[in-house]
């Protein structure tokens, strides 16, 4: 009995050891309570953000962006007289880009769609239950941006995508997210600057965000002018017309 009773401050250690919670989960828990708390995350059925976009050169160009449980998302993009579209509807992704010179609904390849990553298609965003869904999250240590020092996690998502989050130290907000999308068939690396955040209805969203492909110094800035939650979204908006 005495040999048990040295080794229990051991294993109270080794318990207290495991059942802390790792930086990533406090990195992640701070986030999501920054941005409002699980509970009214989690209760989040639909979203609808209205925003005006302006590209280097000054055009402008209007963006609707809906998402709906469970992975359903649309995104459309009205400029020049003409709308594109890019859905999915949870198990294909389809678009109407007239730009491209592509004026009826047409389905789109895996490896070509805008809407397909995961993470575009959840409502509450990837690191919530990130372990349930599958994903991978790793804290790769600090790094210093124009507005402060910033977290670098690296989340390695279900569908083998990846991409990296900067958690700002101070307001626990992602301020940054780069991540590698596919562009008229080539892939890209996208880097997004997110800021000017306030509350809706409880829950925080950046309300500027701009965004550049690495490297190049065309930056396009979308400001958010309108969000919605739990709008009524019919699940037809998210299917391929037929």
């Amino acid at each position: 009995m005495s040999r048990y009773l040295k080794m229990l401050p051991v294993a109270a250690v080794l318990f207290a050891a495991c059942s802390s919670p790792s930086p990533v989960d406090e990195i992640v828990a701070s986030n999501i309570e920054a941005r409002g708390g699980s509970q009214r995350i989690q209760a989040l059925q639909s979203i609808r953000q209205t925003a005006s976009v302006t590209a280097s050169g000054g055009r402008v160009a209007r963006l609707v962006r809906e998402i709906k449980r469970p992975g359903l998302f649309r995104l459309e993009f009205s400029s020049q007289g003409t709308k594109s579209v890019f859905a999915h509807d949870g198990e294909a992704g389809w678009q109407v880009a007239p730009l491209q010179g592509q004026f009826e609904p047409q389905a789109t390849t895996a490896e070509n769609d805008a809407a397909a990553g995961v993470d575009q298609r959840d409502v509450e965003g990837p690191l919530v239950d990130w372990r349930e869904k599958g994903h991978v999250v790793e804290l790769l240590g600090r790094e210093t941006l124009p507005g402060g020092e910033a977290f670098k996690l690296k989340l390695t998502l279900k569908d083998g995508a990846i991409r990296y989050d900067y958690v700002d130290v101070a307001s626990r907000l992602i301020v940054r997210t780069d991540v590698r999308r596919i562009m008229e068939g080539r892939p890209v690396q996208l880097e997004a600057m997110f800021s000017d955040f306030r509350e809706a209805e409880g829950l925080v969203f950046p309300y500027l965000i701009e965004t550049h492909v690495k490297d190049r110094p065309e930056v396009i800035r979308i400001a958010v002018e309108k969000i919605e939650l739990n709008p009524d979204l019919d699940d037809a908006r998210f299917r391929l017309p037929r």
